[in-house]
C-alpha cells in the first residue's frame, strides 16, 4: 500500500511508514497560514471560525464551474475535504465524485456524499467514517475503531478533532482563501506520532504537499521520524500527469542526512505517471515506480461514479 491511495493523512505512517516528501523546514515559511486555531472546540457540529472557505458549493449542477481561463474549478470545500482525508492524486477534475475505487493487488474504495465531501472508506481493513449531522469521526481497523469529535466550521470544514479523552488530536489551518494549508494529527489513532502536512497551491493547484512526522519524546523534545516532499504536476489540459514522491534518509538524531555533494540523501523516490483520461478528464490508470528502500512497480486501475 503507497501513500498515493492513503486515507487520511496518519494512515500513511501506521500502515506503512515511508514514501517521498520535501523537507518542510525549507517551506515552512512559504506556506501562509492565517487560521490558528490552537484550541478545539467540539460542543457543537456549527461551531465556526474567523476563516471560511470564500467559495460556496452547489451542487444543483455536479459538474465543476469552470472560471474564465476554462480552467477546471473545484469548490473549495471539496478540495478541502479531499485534502484532510486523500492524497491529491484522487481530486476529480471536472465533474463530483460520488465513488472512487482503486484497484491493484488488492482494492481500496472512497464513497462521497452529495456534495462531494468524503463520506467513508474502505482500505483492505481499514475503515473510515465522517458524519457530517452528528459531528463524528469514526476510524480504525474491522473490529477496532475510535470515535472523535469534530469541530467543523459553517462550510463543513473540519478545523479540529478531539478524542474521548477531550484531548486535541487534529488542527487544520487555511489561507486567506479559505484553502487547507496545513493538517497536525497529535496521537491520532493512540499512536505517539505527531504528523504535519502542508499544502503548496499554485493557480488553485495542488503543487506540492510537504510531510513531517514526530516521535515526542518528552515535554519539550521532539524526534523526527519522517521528511517527506511530494511533487505534483500537470499538463497542459490540468489533468494530473505525474506525481514524484521523495523520502528523505535521516540520522539517528532525526536530522536528514547530507552527503559529500551539499545534497539531501534520498531513502526512496516514488514515481507515478497517470493516464487513459475518461471523459471528465480524470485519469483511470497509473503506473508507480518507487526507487531506492523498497524498490517496486505497482499497476493501478482507477473506477469512478460520479454524482
Amino acid at each position: 500500500m503507497k501513500n498515493y491511495i492513503y486515507l487520511f493523512l496518519l494512515s500513511i505512517l501506521l500502515l506503512t511508514g515511508c514514501d517521498n516528501k520535501k523537507n518542510s523546514q525549507s517551506s515552512s515559511d512559504e506556506t501562509p497560514t492565517t487560521n490558528q486555531n490552537n484550541e478545539v472546540n467540539t460542543n457543537t457540529q456549527n461551531d465556526t471560525t474567523d476563516k471560511t472557505t470564500g467559495t460556496t458549493n452547489n451542487n444543483e449542477d455536479n459538474t465543476i464551474k469552470s472560471s474564465n481561463d476554462n480552467k477546471s474549478q473545484l469548490p473549495t470545500q471539496v478540495t478541502n475535504s479531499y485534502l484532510f482525508h486523500t492524497e491529491p492524486e484522487l481530486l476529480p477534475n471536472k465533474k463530483l465524485i460520488k465513488q472512487q475505487t482503486i484497484q491493484s493487488s488488492d482494492k481500496k474504495s472512497i464513497n462521497y456524499n452529495d456534495k462531494g465531501y468524503v463520506k467513508d472508506y474502505d482500505l483492505e481493513g481499514l475503515y473510515g467514517e465522517i458524519n457530517y449531522d452528528t459531528a463524528k469521526y469514526i476510524y480504525g481497523m474491522k473490529d477496532t475503531r475510535n470515535s472523535y469529535d469534530i469541530t467543523f466550521d459553517e462550510s463543513k470544514n473540519i478545523i479540529g478533532m478531539k478524542n474521548s479523552n477531550d484531548e486535541i488530536v487534529a488542527i487544520s489551518e487555511f489561507d486567506e482563501q479559505g484553502r487547507l494549508v496545513e493538517t497536525t494529527l497529535s496521537n491520532f489513532a493512540d499512536n505517539n506520532i505527531n504528523f504535519t502536512s502542508k499544502i503548496i497551491y499554485e493557480n488553485d493547484l495542488v503543487e506540492q504537499v510537504l510531510y513531517n512526522a514526530y516521535v515526542k519524546m518528552d515535554d519539550k523534545k521532539q524526534l523526527p521520524v519522517l521528511v517527506r516532499e511530494k511533487d505534483v504536476i500537470y499538463n497542459a489540459d490540468k489533468q494530473l500527469e505525474k506525481t514524484i514522491t521523495r523520502t528523505f534518509k535521516l540520522s539517528a538524531k532525526g536530522e536528514v542526512i547530507i552527503n559529500d555533494k551539499n545534497e539531501q540523501e534520498l531513502e526512496s523516490t516514488e514515481t507515478c505517471n497517470y493516464s487513459e483520461y475518461n471523459q471528465n478528464n480524470d485519469w483511470t490508470k497509473a503506473v508507480c515506480e518507487t526507487t531506492g528502500n523498497g524498490s517496486s512497480k505497482i499497476n493501478l486501475t482507477r473506477t469512478i461514479e460520479y454524482l
